[in-house]
Parts: structure tokens; sequence; C-alpha cells
């Protein structure tokens, strides 16, 4: 770009004065954005990773709920047996509050989901201080979110049920972010994380490693829920 404009102001005048590098750049640092300078040197595709995609408005706190199921990252001792545990949580679209959680050893269920339901909407001890009635909820096409039990359930609290279309994270995606949020913050310093760097090509496990059961790993987690909704505090929440 500066080799251009040079030979452009030559063109016009000998004695045009042409601003050096490092005055270009900073002139481009100032004046573009981040996703601007990587479109210049890659093109739209690369420039499109700087992007906010869909993003919506703010809203109100319940105006909208998202839900999800996501297995635990993590191997828990289950009466001798090693599993990854599932979580089932509701999570506020305004203010990033994890609403309600449920966790089982096994597959998720619509039990599941109503236990999560449960703990979203009652705000007294052990539940809240959070709590109330969404305007909506989203959800992906998973049968236990949309099983007849649960919808007469969401119907009976006159909440809509948004049924995303399958293969759509982007379209939930607060309650993405909390899926990721977790194994980042909390599950990847857990013993038993299964996406644990190890050195050399040996697949196996240490023989020495000490799970957590299941009761303590439930806890624990209900723990980092009371410091997400409380201590951490999400951008929405600063505003």
């Amino acid at each position: 770009m500066q080799r251009d404009l040079a030979s452009r102001a030559a063109g016009r005048s000998p004695a045009a004065v042409v601003p050096s590098l490092t005055t270009l750049r900073r002139a481009l640092r100032r004046d573009l954005s981040a996703g601007e300078r990587t479109g210049l040197a890659g093109g739209e595709r690369a420039a499109r990773k700087h992007d906010v995609f869909l993003a919506r408005p703010r809203g109100w706190r319940n105006q909208a709920w998202e839900a999800d199921h996501v297995q635990a990252a993590v191997r828990v001792d289950v009466e001798g047996v090693a599993r990854r545990p599932w979580i089932t949580w509701f999570t506020d679209c305004a203010s990033n509050v994890i609403m309600g959680v449920a966790v089982t050893p096994g597959h998720p269920s619509r039990e599941s989901v109503l236990a999560a339901l449960r703990a979203s909407v009652l705000r007294e001890d052990p539940y809240g201080p959070a709590g109330g009635l969404p305007e909506r909820v989203r959800v992906d096409r998973g049968n236990d979110f949309l099983s007849k039990t649960v919808t007469a359930a969401f119907g009976a609290l006159a909440v809509r049920v948004e049924d995303l279309p399958a293969y759509t994270p982007h379209l939930k995606g607060t309650v993405e972010g909390l899926n990721r949020s977790v194994e980042l913050m909390f599950l990847a310093a857990l013993p038993g994380y299964v996406r644990q760097p190890r050195p050399g090509r040996r697949p196996a496990r240490p023989r020495d490693e000490v799970l957590l059961g299941f009761e303590d790993f439930t806890a624990r987690l209900l723990e980092w829920v009371v410091w997400w909704n409380t201590v951490h505090r999400p951008a929405p929440l600063d505003e």
C-alpha cells in the first residue's frame, strides 16, 4: 500500500510528500478494526473470524432461556465404574445466570429436564435467588426436551418453546458458551479430565489416577455454579 501511494504521488508531482511505512501502519491501527485489517491481509474469509455472528439484542431477565445437555469431559467413579456424567441446565440469555442444573451419571432423560426446570423456576432454598418463569425457552431437537411430559410442563407454565433446527448451535449461543466455559474453567482442573494432553504416544491413563465420586463431582459442580452466578461477573452483568 505504501509503494502504491508513492507511485501515485510520483505521477502527480515530484515534490509530493508520501507518509512513511511506520506512519501508515500507525494510521491503519488507529482507523481500522482488527477485522478490517485481517480482511486486507487475508480476504473476506479471514475477516469473518472477527465478526459477531447473529448477535441478538440483550433483552431483559427471564425474557428468554436456553437449555441443553452436555456430557462432562471428565470421568468420575459411579459405583466402581468410570463414567462421564451428563449436565442438564437452563441459562438466562440476558444475564448469563445459570438458572437451574441437574446432573446424571448416565444419559439424561425427561426426568433430568424436569429436575433442572424445577431448580430454575423455584427461588427458595436451596434454589434461587434467580428464578421465575421465562417467556420462552430455546432448545434443540432433543427428544427429552420435546417429550410429551416436558412439553406439558412448559404448557402448564405458559412458557413458549422454540424448537431450533438441527445442527445450529449458533442459534443458542448462550448455553453453548456455557458448555465451553465449564470445561475450560472447571472440568479441566479435575482428575479424570478426558482431554488432558499426555507426553508420548501412550493413550492409557495413569494407573494411580483417583477419580472423584459422582456425589463429590456433583457437589463441586454446584459450588462452581454458585461461583459463576455470584463471584464471576460476565460482561452483561457489569453494564
